[in-house]
């Protein structure tokens, strides 16, 4: 049996399929049909505009179907269909030659988008007057110009996609990624215009930079005790327990030296670091009571660094006897000015808190402390595409 399309069916598709049923054997327009074990089958076949006569022929018995090809009202090539969009019947002109070509569009219309792993695809009837920015390795801006708008879906064709678009006004896309953008290629081909990005597969490389220095000693404990040494003593500990795991790791410094806030930056920019982790222990203003306040705090600036400051934060909670005392997105310089690398900076814990100092200054509790850091990070960058809200928000450990 023949179930679609039905008799004088019309469209303003280029193809249609043919849907139905046989026991033996099925002839479209004299060739035969692949039947399914269930002798089920579908065919995609072309269409011109106009009349058009499909011969059929089911378990030898033979039928005709009549199919009209109908201009597309809005004489767009490229209209939506479920979840994809199909070539359309568009007016007709007289090409130099003689010959009858299809005219395309001279407007645009955006209806949809579709994302892939790697690429973004939007069929559209002309080249537009586009700009693609790039405000970091993990952030690009797309501004499609002047065009009607009715954008009806964005379709991700993945599970976890390393590509996630967002609207910020009609035709502006933020475009995000999971991992840093090295490169990418525009082509406008078939009335559909296809960016590709080329992610960095560069080996897990982590800088880790124990804040102060020098003559900037940071905070002082009960007792006397620096952080600037504190804040050196856990980074050597993170660095060996990272190196144990065969991950490279790279030192903003190694001993009590003064290092610029800027310095500090470039040493992550220049090696193309994939993570920034930058070590510090609190303090508090002078109006502010040091007995009411305690715990671990992840600071991150630009967006793709908050899924680590939120993994981290996770991991220390589970593992650590401490408070949390929160997520922070603040404006500090060597996360603000390191974009394209995943940069986050820990405070962990309050150095002039009475008892807390003490659990910070143990040597047991630094060794702890960077076992956790060191797993996370590793845990982290092996399976980040997979990290989204909801599954940080189930970890336990």
């Amino acid at each position: 049996m023949l179930v679609y399309p039905p008799e004088g069916h019309k469209t303003d598709s280029k193809e249609i399929f043919i849907l139905g049923s046989a026991n033996l054997s099925c002839l479209i327009n004299d060739s035969a049909i692949a039947l399914e074990k269930n002798g089920n089958f579908c065919k995609l076949i072309q269409l011109k505009l106009g009349e058009n006569k499909i011969q059929i022929n089911i378990d030898g018995k033979s039928f005709t179907r009549t199919v009209y090809g109908v201009l597309n009202i809005n004489n767009n090539p490229n209209p939506i269909a479920y979840a994809q969009p199909y070539r359309a019947f568009t007016k007709q002109a007289n090409s130099n030659n003689g010959r009858v070509a299809e005219r395309t569009s001279s407007g645009n219309i955006l209806q949809s988008i579709l994302i892939s792993n790697k690429d973004i695809s939007i069929p559209l009837n002309v080249l537009p007057d586009y700009r693609l920015e790039k405000i970091n390795a993990y952030h690009y801006r797309l501004d499609l110009g002047i065009m009607e708008q009715d954008l009806d879906w964005i379709h991700y064709s993945e599970l976890n996609p390393e590509i996630k678009i967002e609207q910020i006004s009609d035709t502006i896309f933020d475009i995000k990624f999971q991992k840093p953008i090295i490169n990418h290629k525009i082509k406008f081909k078939n009335q559909v215009l296809n960016i590709s990005f080329t992610f960095s597969e560069l080996p897990l490389l982590v800088c880790i930079d124990p804040g102060h220095g020098g003559s900037q000693i940071g905070a002082i404990s009960p007792k006397g005790i620096f952080e600037k040494d504190l804040n050196l003593s856990l980074a050597i500990k993170l660095a060996a327990e990272l190196n144990h795991q065969g991950v490279k790791t790279i030192l903003t410094r190694d001993h009590d030296t003064e290092k610029s806030l800027s310095e500090r930056v470039k040493i992550s920019q220049k090696n193309k670091c994939t993570l920034f982790i930058s070590l510090h222990h609190n303090a508090l203003p002078d109006s502010r009571d040091p007995n009411k306040e305690s715990g671990f705090s992840c600071h991150y600036f630009h967006e793709h660094s908050y899924r680590l400051a939120k993994f981290i934060s996770f991991k220390l909670k589970s593992s650590s006897s401490q408070n949390f005392a929160g997520i922070y997105k603040q404006n500090l310089h060597v996360l603000r000015e390191n974009p394209d690398t995943i940069s986050v900076l820990i405070e962990l814990g309050y150095l002039i808190h009475p008892l807390e100092s003490e659990l910070l200054c143990k040597k047991s509790f630094q060794t702890k402390t960077a076992r956790i850091l060191a797993k996370a990070l590793l845990e982290f960058h092996r399976n980040q595409n997979f990290l989204n809200e909801s599954s940080i928000n189930a970890l336990k450990t």
